[in-house]
């Protein structure tokens, strides 16, 4: 039985990252030095890029909201994973509701970027693209999604401690009450009970854990802007005594996974389709957690990261229609080989009926073994493979967006066991629909 949860997407906590030795790289001890032009260009190319995607949004206008979603997943398919300066408040003005640079943050990589996402940076990119119609507008809509944390319901004041780092305390709650999201998971009609599970979130508790983690907390643009950003955490963020950051215990519904994938005599599982036929789309799915059964090397989440927690992983949930023949997903099986390396297969998985209808999930994965590359090889078959063959100079890493059925995440094999089905700290999912 597996015992720890792998962190499938701890998109709020840089204490557990290595910063990547390209950039930033480290110039003193207590902050982390990042590359302002890398900066900028990185700001004025995802800026386009999001003006790029808008129009070709508005071109599918006449859609239903499940295939604009699936546009959206397969716009931003193959971003490669980053659990370090994925998220960050930049050199945004603090009030301004469009980017308008100049300013100082704890964190200054980029707000949004499409170089590279995490979890939680790809779902608020989603839900800003499903929502908007221009860059103004998808700015707006952004900070909305991802701000409102420390008496700022709004989101209209971008600051790290403002930004909605817990999915159940600052995310749902906040973009339920700004009208964007529905939790459906316990107001259904399904004829399901949906259990409830609580977690106690020290907001306090996982700020100062930061505090013996300087170099991953504060990344600046200059040496000028690390040293008063020390200053300022030490000082001025050390005595935040917003409301907000008192001790909550906070609950959240879930669809238990022994609902969805029913269990079968020979150790696998198949789908309840009914169940899985009535889940609302589009939606975000999060995966829930027990917070007291939750390890990671033998160790309970709260005291890697100063805090309690639920969700453990996030993306979104769309209806796409396949037919006789059509890709689905790349499957990626991975197994020890016999010198006890890790080796893995990609399997594509097609519509093998007239046509099959499927409850995607969308999501940016760190799953897959850390440095492996994904590339399509010369005989036209995706690879995941730990090294790159000379000639292949398009690839990506096999950690990355990526878009399957939900039941096949939920029922994923690897290394010889139903990972996240064997997995006791692992409950079930909850469902937050879209209002687009």
């Amino acid at each position: 039985m597996i015992q720890t949860v792998r962190i499938l997407c701890l998109f709020f906590i840089t204490a557990l990252s290595i910063v990547a030795q390209a950039e930033p790289a480290p110039t003193r001890a207590d902050y982390t030095l990042l590359n302002q032009q890398h900066y900028q260009d990185i700001v004025s190319r995802t800026r386009f890029q999001i003006q790029s995607l808008l129009a070709k949004l508005q071109r599918t206008k006449t859609f239903n909201s499940d295939r604009q979603m699936a546009f959206i997943a397969n716009a931003l398919a193959d971003i490669p994973y980053s659990a370090t300066d994925a998220i960050g408040e930049g050199d945004w003005q603090p009030r301004a509701l469009t980017y308008q640079g100049g300013a100082v943050h704890l964190n200054q990589n980029p707000v949004y970027r499409l170089d590279k996402l995490n979890c939680q940076s790809f779902t608020e990119i989603a839900l800003a693209l499903m929502t908007s119609h221009n860059l103004n507008q998808f700015d707006k809509n952004f900070l909305n999604i991802a701000y409102g944390a420390a008496s700022n319901p709004n989101g209209d004041i971008v600051r790290y401690y403002n930004r909605n780092h817990f999915v159940d305390g600052d995310f749902n709650p906040i973009n339920q009450w700004n009208g964007l999201l529905k939790d459906v998971t316990t107001q259904n009609s399904w004829g399901v009970d949906a259990p409830v599970t609580s977690a106690l979130i020290t907001r306090q508790e996982w700020f100062q854990f930061q505090f013996s983690h300087l170099p991953e907390t504060v990344q600046v643009l200059s040496n000028a802007n690390g040293a008063a950003m020390v200053k300022r955490f030490l000082t001025t963020y050390s005595h935040l005594n917003y409301p907000h950051f008192a001790a909550e215990k906070v609950s959240i519904s879930y669809l238990p996974k022994q609902l969805l994938a029913l269990p079968l005599t020979d150790g696998g599982y198949a789908p309840n389709q009914t169940l899985l036929d009535a889940i609302p789309t589009p939606a975000v799915a999060e995966i829930v957690s027990d917070a007291k059964r939750w390890t990671i090397h033998g160790i309970n989440i709260k005291y890697q990261i100063g805090s309690e927690l639920s969700v453990s992983h996030l993306g979104v949930l769309y209806r796409q229609q396949f037919h006789y023949g059509d890709l689905i997903y790349h499957k990626i099986y991975c197994h020890h080989d016999g010198q006890g390396h890790t080796a893995c297969q990609v399997i594509p998985k097609t519509c093998q009926k007239t046509h099959c209808d499927e409850l995607m999930f969308a999501h940016a994965t760190k799953s897959h073994p850390d440095g492996f590359y994904w590339y399509q090889g010369t005989n036209g078959q995706f690879v995941c493979a730990r090294s790159l063959p000379k000639k292949i100079t398009h690839y990506t890493r096999c950690n990355r967006v990526e878009a399957l059925p939900l039941f096949d995440y939920l029922t994923e094999y690897q290394y010889g066991s139903y990972w996240y089905m064997n997995n006791p700290a692992i409950l079930g999912v909850h469902i937050e629909k879209i209002l687009s």
